[in-house]
């Protein structure tokens, strides 16, 4: 079966990424690296069974006598099994891509100024949410945007005891976060520190709240009205991309808890 149309990769693309992985097979067994090799479609590597340099080299020549689809799908089975691997997903960051839910997103999609003030699963999914949208899937932006705050949401919610997640809607997860996080008040504190009058960090509490609040409501409105990972629902360009932006704000509010 072939990867994904958003996994489409140039020749140069993959084979950096494969060396990527090459590189990270040598830190399992022998044993387990020829069973990943294997699940990866990989065949007929004829090497001693006790030396690593053979075996990797037949690995690498098998794999770039596969067809073009083919040796894509291998390199995302490949992706898949060092997934939660911190470095190799830091090594794919080096070479332009992140792996995320069976695809490879460019990152520069995602400026990566931006990525720095979001939460890491946050600017995941924001960025499967702009490569959605400028492939053309307004519908399927607005899902990954909205799953961006819902997946953040639900980690917060675990992470500091803040109740079942499952029994609250989308809006009400981001205002029960916020609140009990005190992240505006937070917010007002820190201006004032920072010499600002009483009044006007208040002021800028009281309308980031609220501004948070339309925002959670909008989010939650778009997904029910025009989110669809099947794409059968219309959608709006703007609309889409004004909720990846919101999403981002959102997001962004809770970075470092």
């Amino acid at each position: 079966m072939s990867p994904p149309a958003a996994d489409r990769l140039s020749e140069e693309d993959i084979g950096r990424l494969f060396g990527v992985v090459l590189a990270e097979l040598h830190t399992l067994s022998l044993t387990k690296a020829r069973t990943v090799v294997a699940a990866a479609g990989i065949t007929g590597v004829n090497a001693p069974t006790q030396y690593w340099d053979p075996f990797l080299a037949g690995v690498e020549r098998a794999f770039y006598r596969l067809e073009p689809d083919s040796r894509l799908a291998a390199l995302s089975i490949f992706a898949a099994h060092f997934s939660k691997s911190e470095q190799v997903q830091n090594l794919f960051g080096l070479h332009g891509f992140e792996y995320v839910d069976g695809t490879f997103i460019p990152t520069a999609l995602l400026d990566q100024r931006e990525a720095r003030y979001l939460p890491p699963s946050s600017a995941s999914e924001l960025a499967k949410a702009m490569k959605r949208l400028v492939d053309g899937d307004e519908t399927g932006a607005i899902t990954a945007a909205c799953g961006a705050v819902d997946t953040l949401m639900q980690q917060l919610y675990v992470a500091h005891g803040l109740g079942d997640p499952s029994h609250a809607a989308f809006a009400a997860k981001v205002n029960t976060a916020a609140q009990r996080l005190r992240v505006f008040e937070e917010m007002e504190s820190e201006l004032g520190a920072l010499g600002m009058n009483i009044t006007d960090a208040e002021s800028i509490g009281s309308e980031m709240r609220k501004g948070t609040n339309h925002a959670a409501q909008m989010l939650q409105t778009l997904r029910r009205t025009m989110g669809d990972v099947h794409g059968s629902k219309p959608a709006l360009r703007r609309a889409a991309y004004d909720a990846i932006k919101w999403a981002s704000a959102i997001c962004g509010l809770f970075e470092g808890r």
